[in-house]
């Protein structure tokens, strides 16, 4: 059997199906101070005289993250860049960033290493939680900014997002932006990722757990932990997936899914649902998310 839950807004839904066929379904308010009740609730009545030894697999779906964002409820992130010459970057991330000497070229080799010198102040600005690190061409060799991120932990920072290790796209921008926001995101959907395995823990419940991407794929809780930023707009990837299943439009098409939250929208073409393969904007900046 497979075990879907989804944490709305509104409503927490779960489903269980076994063999293709919907065995138990369930939907209660999602009790947003403690996302756990509102979860154990749906699964009690989902699970009424099943075996949970039977679940194969879980997969959540929330817009906890997408509505976090959309309502401003995310954390204070310090962004740090090493943007190296030619590139004017201003006003292209949601936060004004420090910038870090070091550069790495376009082969990947280190043509600056970082003048720790230059940065003496870095401690004094050591004042948030979150922190992202992100350095034009690090993906081709982020030894810089593995070494700045060595050197904000030593500072007091509790959690450290490299745009390196977010995407292996070259654009900078994107990336960057990709690393700000599982920053900016990484706590609420921590304390979220928590309380599902609390509940599952609760019932008994071993399968393992996974999340649902903004492209309509998904991930081990374990990897979305590390990439919180892949579960941003996972609402709308619902949506479309609900849309697919119950009978994709065949012509050009919008579709709209009204949340108590947020309003879902999506394009469709020749039955299929159109991507931004290169990358969502999140509050009106690029990323690297396919969604």
């Amino acid at each position: 059997m497979l075990l879907g839950i989804d944490v709305g807004g509104t409503f927490t839904d779960a489903v269980l199906i076994g063999r293709g066929t919907i065995i138990a379904q369930a939907k209660r308010r999602t009790t947003h101070e403690a996302v756990l009740q509102g979860i154990l609730e749906a699964l009690d009545e989902v699970l009424q005289e099943q075996e949970v030894y039977n679940i194969e697999r879980v997969v959540i779906s929330s817009t906890i993250v997408t509505n976090a964002l959309t309502e401003g409820r995310t954390d204070p992130v310090f962004l740090a860049v090493m943007t190296g010459p030619g590139m004017n970057v201003s006003k292209s991330f949601p936060v004004e960033p420090y910038y870090v000497s070091g550069y790495v070229d376009h082969r990947g080799k280190i043509t600056a290493r970082i003048d720790w010198q230059k940065h003496q102040g870095l401690r004094s600005k050591a004042k948030n939680k979150m922190a992202a690190v992100s350095g034009k061409f690090s993906v081709r060799n982020p030894e810089n900014e593995y070494a700045l991120a060595g050197e904000l932990k030593d500072c007091g920072y509790e959690k450290i997002f490299l745009g390196s290790e977010l995407s292996g796209e070259l654009n900078f921008v994107r990336r960057t932006n990709s690393a700000y926001f599982a920053a900016a995101v990484y706590k609420i959907f921590k304390n979220f990722g928590r309380q599902v395995q609390d509940s599952l823990k609760e019932r008994n419940i071993t399968a393992p757990v996974h999340v649902l991407k903004a492209d309509g794929g998904t991930l081990p809780l374990e990897i979305a932990l590390k990439q919180p930023v892949e579960t941003i707009f996972t609402g709308p990837a619902a949506s479309v997936l609900g849309i697919e299943a119950l009978g994709a439009p065949q012509v050009k098409s919008i579709s709209l899914d009204v949340g108590g939250t947020t309003t879902d929208i999506a394009f469709w073409e020749n039955g299929l649902p159109l991507l931004a393969r290169h990358g969502a904007k999140v509050a009106g900046y690029p990323t690297a998310v396919r969604s």
